[in-house]
């Protein structure tokens, strides 16, 4: 484990598109959303413009960038370039209530939300459309698979805890994943190139929480790293699949690495 070394003074809620890392920091006053390639980081939504309080959703080649923005007491979600340019909103009749994920084929966006059936599970057309309700009920932070078949999403939440559900992309139930995390959280991202999820299951109130990962085929799940990441909001793992690149909040919210490679 690492710090990753960003020239910013604060940075958290990492996230993947191509080799380019996009997160959220501030220069005083909310958040706003950086992107780094390695040697330059550039603010592309400034807070002052909108303060970002979700992780960024990214297409797979990081060309395009999803934000969930707060107006007149609605949450909705923009779209930009990678670059911070071209904003336009989408699916304003969605009050969203999580971050948001990108189809592999970047066709569509996975958003939990509130429209005037209530809460669900949206599948929305960036090419615009009315959104598809995929379930209904308390539905956060959907994750979608490499594959474009499966998205893991945050359901039933007991007190601090939600329950992982497994749907398919049409809206079809899929097989019951049993695993817990921390409201609040977004503790579980698949692998980028195959069906295996990385996450952080929250056992009880007091244990230390550690990664895991889950083999979807074959079911079985092992512990990833003994590092207690009770201190950390979310993580996404890095293009190659070699490691996880995580926020401590505790630390200054620093991001730091995680080598995933077999020893």
């Amino acid at each position: 484990m690492k710090p990753l070394g960003l020239p910013t003074v604060r940075a958290l809620a990492p996230r993947y598109g191509g080799k380019t890392l996009f997160y959220l920091s501030s220069r005083g006053g909310g958040d706003g959303l950086w992107r780094y390639d390695g040697s330059e980081a550039t603010e592309i939504w400034r807070g002052a413009a909108g303060a970002l309080l979700e992780p960024p959703a990214v297409t797979h080649d990081g060309r395009r960038v999803a934000v969930v923005l707060r107006k007149q007491g609605r949450r909705t979600l923009t779209l930009l370039s990678s670059e911070g340019g071209d904003a336009q909103p989408l699916a304003a009749e969605i009050d969203v209530t999580s971050a948001a994920s990108w189809s592999p084929d970047g066709k569509w966006i996975a958003a939990g939300g509130i429209d005037a059936g209530g809460p669900g599970l949206f599948k929305i057309s960036v090419d615009g459309g009315m959104p598809q309700r995929l379930m209904t009920g308390t539905a956060t932070n959907p994750v979608w698979s490499p594959d474009g078949t499966l998205i893991v999403y945050t359901g039933p939440v007991v007190g601090a805890l939600g329950s992982l559900v497994m749907v398919h992309a049409d809206g079809t139930p899929a097989e019951a994943l049993n695993i817990q995390v921390r409201v609040g959280t977004e503790h579980y991202r698949f692998m980028p190139d195959r069906l295996q999820l990385v996450y952080i299951p929250t056992p009880n109130q007091v244990s230390p929480e550690y990664f895991w990962l889950l083999d979807l085929p074959s079911k079985k799940a092992r512990q990833l790293s003994s590092v207690n990441s009770r201190s950390t909001r979310t993580f996404d793992i890095t293009p190659d699949g070699a490691h996880i690149t995580f926020d401590r909040l505790k630390d200054n919210s620093d991001i730091v690495l995680i080598d995933l490679r077999q020893p």
